[in-house]
């Protein structure tokens, strides 16, 4: 018979076991409950407002606000409106709006899709851009290769150029060394020492074999 654990309130002091998440230490719902609220799905879906075009259409409940300037006017011309008092009581009976955008307008604007429901806004694309080349990313790896062609024309490019010698390069190369007889500087107390060293290539190359030889 397996020992059961007395369900504490404290997180902290539940074992979890393993390949388990840790039993709550609430009172759950069943298992088939679903948590959240329930989604109110709209009569409108994703085709209807791409394909749908709403146009504006203005309150006719809607009044612009009221012309004080041209009840001050109204109430000078009547005589009303010499005191404060006289001008509040010419307002209570008298009234004036503002004109609004669409008093302004005598006639209403007759829009290209009023006339045609399939009349599309917007500038035609020049180029044709095929779905299938879009969903495939064929228009990235065309970019790719076109910048990979650039970069190895630019290398080839940027190359060195090779060195073009003229007659006088060509001599200089081929100038013969004018030998060194000067007796190289010595010390007085070493006159007797041979060097071990030799301005010679000749002779260090001997010397490097015999010191070869010798090891």
């Amino acid at each position: 018979m397996m020992p059961t654990t007395k369900r504490t309130p404290n997180p902290l002091l539940i074992t979890a076991e393993v390949g388990k998440p840790k039993p709550s230490t609430m009172n759950l719902p069943p298992p088939e409950h679903v948590y959240g609220y329930k989604m109110v799905l709209d009569s409108a879906g994703a085709g209807n407002i791409i394909g749908g075009w709403m146009e504006h259409t203005p309150n006719e409940a809607t009044q612009p606000g009221r012309d004080f300037k041209k009840l001050n006017r109204m109430a000078i011309i009547k005589g009303s409106g010499l005191t404060p008092t006289q001008v509040a009581d010419f307002r209570r009976t008298h009234d004036a709006r503002l004109r609004g955008g669409s008093m302004q307008h005598q006639q209403a604007i007759v829009l290209p899709s009023s006339r045609d429901p399939e009349f599309a806004y917007g500038v035609k694309n020049v180029y044709g851009t095929e779905m299938g080349a879009l969903i495939s990313n064929q228009y990235m790896r065309d970019f790719i290769e076109s910048q990979e062609r650039k970069e190895t024309q630019s290398r080839m490019a940027s190359k060195k150029i090779p060195v073009m010698h003229t007659k006088a390069s060509l001599g200089h190369r081929y100038v013969e060394v004018m030998p060194d007889d000067r007796t190289p500087f010595k010390m007085k107390r070493f006159q007797n020492v041979e060097g071990k060293l030799s301005r010679d290539p000749n002779s260090i190359s001997k010397m490097t074999s015999k010191s070869i030889l010798e090891g």
